[in-house]
């Protein structure tokens, strides 16, 4: 908290600490990745950017969803987050945020952070409602999730090659995936159409497990590219294989709910949410785990 800053008065209230909690684990797990992969840990202006930029992502999804459900249809906010902000962030968290990133960030890096921010904001703001095809939507996800990845990767003192922004694009679209197969009863409830809501819809788990296995070979194959010793490669796969771990025992849970009832309860809280709290969940997952990566 003391490194976000905030102003005199300005708190987070208990939703938005629960949040900011949230997306301060799945940055913390992205680090992980990231040191095992260079060998070396964050630095405090690089530990100091992720914080803040874990706060900024859940208040920039705040201000995506005014956009979608209030912002006015005749105005193009494509390539604009900052004059969104200023319009609209009337909480004035979001725009705090994005002003500690700036100070903190090397004039060098700021071009390419500004990139993939705008990039991401255009994939959020730039959604359409009505028809979704399957094709339309991995494209949507990969947008989302590769750039989504590509923000945190660039306010690192580190050089990022091709090859390394090829791996953690896929990466990214793959992390986006597993968020969106274990969010599946949220976004459904929100309105959210994503890869894994559209399939899920039309009992379509195979199909869906097809198109996750053949992303977790394209990030394992772009990240074998990388120009980084086998040894880190294989250290941040084994990384990866957690996440992937645990996503692939959710798919296999759908499968057998499907297999069980025909389809799946979607509307059914209970019966559709994966609760990692027990224990047969997790034993599945470690079953997952203990496979060797290919």
């Amino acid at each position: 908290m003391r490194s976000l800053d905030l102003p005199e008065g300005f708190v987070l209230n208990s939703k938005e600490k629960r949040r900011f909690k949230h997306y301060f684990y799945g940055a913390s797990y992205l680090a992980v990745l990231i040191c095992g992969l260079r060998k070396q840990t964050l630095s405090r202006r690089e530990t100091h950017l992720f914080t803040n930029l874990s706060a900024l992502a859940f208040s920039f999804d705040d201000l995506v969803e005014d956009v979608r459900n209030n912002a006015d249809p005749s105005v193009l906010w494509q390539n604009n987050p900052e004059v969104y902000g200023l319009a609209s962030d009337q909480h004035g968290l979001a725009t705090h945020l994005l002003q500690n990133i700036y100070q903190a960030l090397p004039e060098e890096r700021l071009e390419h952070f500004r990139a993939y921010m705008h990039r991401v904001f255009n994939v959020e703001t730039g959604g359409k409602k009505g028809y979704w095809n399957i094709e339309e939507l991995k494209k949507i996800m990969a947008e989302k999730g590769g750039n989504s990845i590509l923000l945190f990767r660039s306010v690192l003192n580190h050089p990022l090659t091709e090859q390394e922004e090829k791996a953690f694009y896929q990466f990214g679209c793959l992390f986006q995936y597993c968020d969106d197969i274990f969010d599946l009863w949220h976004d459904r409830q929100a309105g959210t159409v994503t890869l894994a809501s559209f399939l899920c819809e039309r009992a379509e788990i195979e199909l869906l497990i097809k198109i996750f296995e053949e992303q977790v070979a394209a990030t394992n194959l772009a990240f074998r590219k990388t120009e980084y010793a086998l040894a880190r490669i294989e250290t941040a796969l084994n990384a990866i294989h957690y996440l992937v771990s645990v996503t692939r025992m959710c798919l296999q849970y759908y499968l057998d709910l499907k297999r069980k009832n025909g389809t799946l309860p979607l509307d059914n809280r209970t019966a559709i949410v994966v609760d990692m709290e027990i224990w047969a969940n997790r034993f599945e997952a470690i079953r997952y785990l203990l496979r060797p990566i290919p």
